[in-house]
């Protein structure tokens, strides 16, 4: 057992893989080495999720596996961060004595520091004030060439399902100049695209009194070979003709828009406490496809919200047999107190629930099926992101449209030795569900 080796075990969304790549370059400056995903280090940090019920499962799952690896005598020190023990903080500490040091959403750059000194057991949860340590370098977890960029944390929409503002507080956005340092230092170690993530990326610099995102993209669009710009969780009322026109007119901002709708009915959407109508959705679509030539849509939707009926579910099919999106992703409603839904009237069964998502999920998948049909015998440029894990032959890559992870890849059979992290034009050959099969050319 190495006492210098540090186990990282990140998970939940990309937003946490940041915070992680952060831990790791908290213990990387104070001499230690890094692996992911694997406890074989002396100590073991899981960086958790604390979202909603099936994150907080898997995160539970794993400190439970810590704890046991633990009791072998296979690691010695178990360290829990992020979501889980900022919004548990009490029960976590009573119920798992193994663990050496709970940590929420603050204070990274100080655990090497604290595990020297702090006793078994010790809560360090503090408020969520949340800010990011800009003094750390972070230690790549997926690769150098795509990296997510997170610009902002926190939110204050206030949305009624949702606990974020609970574990994370209210936005608070990074400064812009820190922002285009980091991505300078992490395009001259090698990446081409990034991914820029927060909880409300459109607001960016709300809470400094006005919006930055389109000076910061500005000053994003001048570094020396950055090649491809994304940006995520984009709300949707927060979307503005200037900034359609700006991403238009850019050539490196990517024509790919990741609007979360969460629901089309009106009164669903009053409800959730989201901003504007099932009017103001069908706009803002047409909007987009009238300004930006090919754009990419991508959605995700809540099925089973408090006071659901079969009218407001029948609402959402027809909206995606209208108004066609390239990916959607389905998710059923989550219960978490004291988000105001958790206490709502009208809380749906959840076989209604199990059966309404495998409804849209069918008709989803026809959806994405049939965008995916559309880039078939085209030809772009693609990323080349490595090989498939189950067949080593199979290189897959993506294209601008195709966020990594989440959006599926490009397959491509028989096709020779070509590096990751290197560009290569792929013609599209077919579609396989919602992935692709391509050839070089």
């Amino acid at each position: 057992m190495d006492k210098k080796k540090i186990s990282i075990i990140p998970l939940g969304c990309p937003k946490n893989d940041v915070d992680s790549e952060l831990i790791a370059g908290a213990f990387k400056k104070s001499g230690y080495t890094i692996e992911w995903d694997h406890m074989t280090g002396e100590t073991v940090v899981i960086n958790t999720c604390g979202f909603i019920r099936d994150a907080i499962d898997e995160s539970l799952d794993a400190i439970m596996q810590a704890i046991q690896a633990k009791r072998d005598g296979r690691i010695k020190k178990i360290v829990v961060t992020g979501c889980l023990p900022q919004r548990f903080a009490r029960k976590l500490t009573l119920q798992f004595k193994d663990v050496d040091l709970f940590l929420g959403v603050n204070g990274f750059e100080n655990i090497p520091q604290l595990l020297e000194k702090e006793r078994k057991g010790t809560s360090l949860v503090a408020r969520p004030l949340v800010s990011y340590p800009e003094q750390l370098e972070r230690v790549p977890y997926r690769g150098n060439s795509c990296v997510y960029i997170k610009i902002a944390d926190g939110c204050s929409n206030r949305c009624s399902y949702c606990v974020i503002p609970v574990i994370k507080g209210k936005l608070k956005s990074r400064e812009k100049l820190d922002i285009v340092d980091e991505v300078k230092s992490l395009v001259d170690r090698g990446a081409a695209e990034i991914d820029i993530i927060a909880q409300d990326t459109m607001n960016f610099g709300k809470d400094r009194g006005g919006n930055e995102l389109i000076p910061l993209l500005s000053g994003l669009e001048k570094i020396n070979g950055l090649k491809w710009i994304r940006l995520n969780y984009l709300y949707p009322s927060h979307i503005t003709d200037e900034f359609l026109s700006f991403v238009g007119d850019s050539e490196k901002v990517l024509d790919y828009f990741d609007i979360p709708l969460q629901h089309t009915s009106d009164r669903i959407l009053r409800l959730m406490n989201r901003q504007g109508s099932s009017d103001d959705i069908k706009a803002l679509i047409e909007k987009i496809w009238k300004r930006i030539q090919a754009p990419f849509l991508r959605t995700t939707v809540i099925v089973g919200f408090p006071g659901e009926t079969e009218n407001d579910f029948m609402q959402l099919l027809e909206f995606f047999n209208e108004y066609k999106f390239h990916r959607i992703g389905v998710f059923p409603y989550s219960r978490e107190a004291p988000a105001p839904a958790s206490t709502m009237r009208g809380q749906v069964p959840q076989k209604k629930i199990t059966d309404r998502m495998n409804t849209l999920n069918d008709l989803a998948q026809k959806v994405m099926h049939d965008a995916s049909s559309d880039f078939i015998d085209k030809t772009y440029e693609a990323l080349i992101e490595g090989t498939d894990p189950s067949d080593h032959s199979v290189i897959i890559a993506r294209p601008w449209f195709l966020a990594p992870e989440i959006d599926g890849y490009i397959m491509i059979y028989n096709a020779g030795n070509h590096s990751k992290g290197q560009f290569g034009m792929v013609r599209i050959t077919d579609a396989v569900g919602v992935d692709l099969v391509g050839e070089f050319v």
